[in-house]
């Protein structure tokens, strides 16, 4: 019997069996990158995962009882087994393969290759999920395999980490699959789908780490919303545009966003555009807040020049301003008052990813509206952010037309740095 943790949805223990991309390359440099397997079913589950909680789950009547250290990396094993949680069983449970090594060689003739992209940890957001299941999609089309997007209850973390825990945008009612709450599917493949085409189907999923190392290996450049922040060079510039060409050719090719959001976002800003005198523009502000951790919080009042100095510059100008914290919010508002325009007013919380007192599915829909926004702004303030990132994947002429707040001390001396930064806002460009 399958265990059932909410209604419609069967919680199941997969094996993943370790593959290698052809014959005899198991042990060398071509079967590393990237490491994959393949999914298949499994008829008990495994007590040896750590969760995303430090514990494991031996039994009803055994209870939880702590880990004590993670299992170690997992594709030293010839199979390692994964928690997910979905409406169907993602395979057949019947369906029971030896952990022999198959080579994907056999791809080319009737199976059809499926690649299970998914989120690898518990405590990202949700556009640090976007980013990486973008890298996920660019292996997949590199190696002919038909991409399904699955940000399960479960998030899909192999032994190598202890974060086997809950995607923080998952919510009972809403469906199994946070995808599909805020995106459009990425191929005709469903969820649990046996055939494909009229083809048996494999599925696979590939090391999240290896998927970001892949697409440096084979297009140059992976993916990714952080960058060096103390240091500015003209060579650290062209890395950052390359990467957001990137990420911007793989959002325009896979990713498109719900027509009710895009439909909300619409009316909001040709409401927001009416209202402008002529010559007034849309000054974007994105102030991350709350769980704001891989790179430090800088000081609101950060912000504060470059909006006078733009206010300034552009007469009429408003904020469309997006931030998660209630306070940030606020206080712009005095600032700034009149000017300021927002879908929302930001949360009074410590964090925004993990307050288990937030509608999951509504900060999700708020992160995206928030995006969405910002990515038709005609100028965009920024810190470190994969949401503000994700603007500027959407809206690739903003890759010229924002700046980045992130960068301090020597780095906002340099002259890589202040020959981009706009003369309203004390630097040397003239933006267009």
């Amino acid at each position: 019997t399958l265990p059932q943790m909410v209604a419609e949805e069967f919680c199941v223990w997969y094996d993943v069996v370790k593959q290698s991309w052809r014959p005899g390359s198991q042990d060398g440099a071509d079967s590393r990158w990237p490491r994959i397997g393949e999914l298949v079913g499994r008829s008990a589950i495994n007590g040896t995962v750590c969760d995303g909680y430090g514990s494991r789950q031996f039994g009803e009547r055994a209870g939880r009882v702590p880990c004590a250290q993670c299992p170690g990396d997992p594709y030293k094993r010839d199979t390692w087994s994964v928690l997910q949680c979905s409406s169907t069983p993602l395979v057949p449970i019947s369906q029971r393969i030896s952990p022999a090594w198959r080579p994907l060689s056999v791809l080319g003739s009737a199976p059809r290759g499926v690649l299970l992209v998914v989120s690898d940890h518990n405590n990202h957001g949700l556009f640090a999920q976007v980013e990486r299941v973008l890298n996920q999609l660019h292996l997949a089309a590199e190696r002919g395999l038909t991409p399904h997007v699955f940000l399960g209850h479960k998030v899909f973390n192999a032994p190598d980490a202890c974060d086997v825990g809950e995607n923080q945008y998952y919510e009972s009612g809403r469906g199994p699959n946070v995808w599909d709450y805020y995106f459009e599917p990425v191929s005709e493949y469903t969820t649990g789908a046996a055939t494909l085409g009229g083809r048996p189907v494999r599925l696979f999923s590939a090391s999240v780490e290896d998927a970001r190392r892949y697409a440096i290996r084979t297009a140059g450049d992976a993916v990714t919303s952080y960058f060096e922040f103390k240091r500015y060079s003209e060579e650290l510039h062209a890395i950052r545009t390359r990467v957001r060409a990137f990420g911007a050719k793989l959002v325009g090719t896979w990713l498109r966003v719900k027509p009710a959001l895009r439909t909300e976002a619409a009316e909001l800003l040709q409401r927001w555009r009416s209202s402008l005198p002529p010559g007034g523009r849309l000054l974007g502000v994105h102030a991350r807040g709350t769980d704001k951790a891989a790179h430090p919080k800088f000081p609101l009042e950060r912000f504060f020049a470059p909006i006078d100095g733009f206010l300034a510059a552009h007469p009429g100008s408003r904020i469309l301003l997006a931030t998660d914290d209630a306070r940030y919010h606020a206080a712009l508002q005095k600032r700034y008052p009149g000017a300021i325009l927002s879908r929302g007013s930001g949360y009074a919380t410590r964090n925004v990813v993990r307050d288990p007192a937030l509608s999951r599915h509504a900060k999700g829909a708020d992160a995206v509206m928030d995006a969405l926004l910002l990515a038709h702004s005609d100028y965009l303030l920024k810190g470190t952010s994969a949401l503000s990132e994700f603007s500027l994947w959407l809206s690739p002429r903003l890759a010229a037309a924002h700046l980045d707040l992130q960068i301090e001390g020597e780095a906002a001396a340099s002259p890589a740095y202040t020959s981009r930064v706009p003369v309203w806002a004390g630097g040397e460009a003239t933006p267009a």
